[in-house]
C-alpha cells in the first residue's frame, strides 16, 4: 500500500511538472472490460504438496484519468482506480480423512479477489497508420503500473492471506477522436503481463502455514474514454 501511494504522488507531481511543457492538459473517465489470465500454485507447509491452478475470466471496472500534451504530440498520462473491484473468486471442497472432529479441516473453501488502488502511468505517442485513421487519429501506448490484489478468503483451517502489491507493463493500440460538445474520446486495446506475488498464509490449526505462489497474470483490455481539455 505505501508503494502505492509513494507512486501515486510521485506521478501527479510529475504530471503537474510537465505542465509547464504541456500545451494542453485533461481530465476524463474510461470504462473497460478486462479479460485476465492466471497461473499458480499452492504449496501445503505440512506436506510440501503443490497443487497447481489456472483461472482465467472478466472484469469490468472504471476509472479516471488525468493527462498532459506535449508539443512532441506525446500524451503523458496517470489512470486511477479509486476503489476496490472484484475480479474472481473460487472455492473447493476439502473431503473429511481425520477422525479428531477437534481439529476437522473439512469443509468448503471460498475466497473472492479484489483489485485495489490501481495507479498506471502512461504515453500514448500519435502514429500514422493507414486504414485506422479513418476512424480518428491512431496511437500506441506504454505503460506501468501497480495495483494491489486484495484476498478475502473463507478457510476451514483457519488460515488466512494477506494482500500483495504487483506490478504490470502494459502495450496498446488506440484511436481518438473530437466530439461536439467540444471533449474528446478515445478507445485502446491493451495488454498488460504483471509479475507474480507470493501470498503467504497466517498459521491454521495445525500450527503451519501455506502458501500459494501467482506465478503469471496476463491482460487485454478493450476501454473507452470520454475526456475534456482545458
Amino acid at each position: 500500500m505505501l508503494k502505492i501511494k509513494t507512486l501515486f504522488v510521485a506521478l501527479i507531481a510529475s504530471v503537474f511538472a510537465l505542465n509547464a511543457m504541456a500545451q494542453t492538459v485533461s481530465m476524463g473517465l474510461t470504462a473497460s472490460a478486462m479479460y485476465y489470465d492466471a497461473d499458480g500454485h499452492e504449496k501445503m507447509k505440512s506436506s510440501a504438496n503443490k497443487t497447481s491452478k489456472s483461472s482465467s475470466g472478466a472484469a469490468p471496472f472504471a476509472s479516471i484519468f488525468l493527462e498532459v500534451d506535449l508539443d512532441n504530440g506525446t500524451t503523458v498520462g496517470v489512470d486511477v482506480i479509486p476503489y476496490s473491484s472484484k475480479i474472481g473468486d473460487g472455492s473447493n471442497s476439502v473431503p473429511d480423512t481425520d477422525t479428531d472432529d477437534l481439529s476437522d479441516s473439512a469443509g468448503t473453501n471460498k475466497v473472492d479477489v479484489n483489485l485495489a488502488n490501481a495507479v498506471t502511468l502512461y504515453l500514448e505517442q500519435e502514429v500514422d497508420i493507414p486504414g485506422l485513421d479513418t476512424l480518428g487519429s491512431p496511437y500506441v501506448k506504454i505503460g506501468y503500473s501497480q495495483m494491489e490484489l486484495e484476498t478475502d478468503e473463507s478457510v476451514q483451517t483457519g488460515s488466512t492471506y494477506g494482500d500483495e502489491t504487483m506490478s504490470g507493463y502494459h502495450l496498446g493500440l488506440g484511436v481518438r477522436g473530437d466530439l461536439d460538445s467540444g471533449g474528446f474520446w478515445k478507445t485502446a486495446l491493451t495488454a498488460a503481463i504483471y509479475d507474480g506475488a507470493s501470498f503467504v498464509g497466517s498459521q491454521d490449526t495445525d500450527s503451519v502455514s501455506n502458501t500459494i505462489e501467482l506465478e503469471d497474470f496476463n491482460t487485454v483490455t478493450l476501454s473507452f474514454s470520454i475526456g475534456q481539455s482545458f
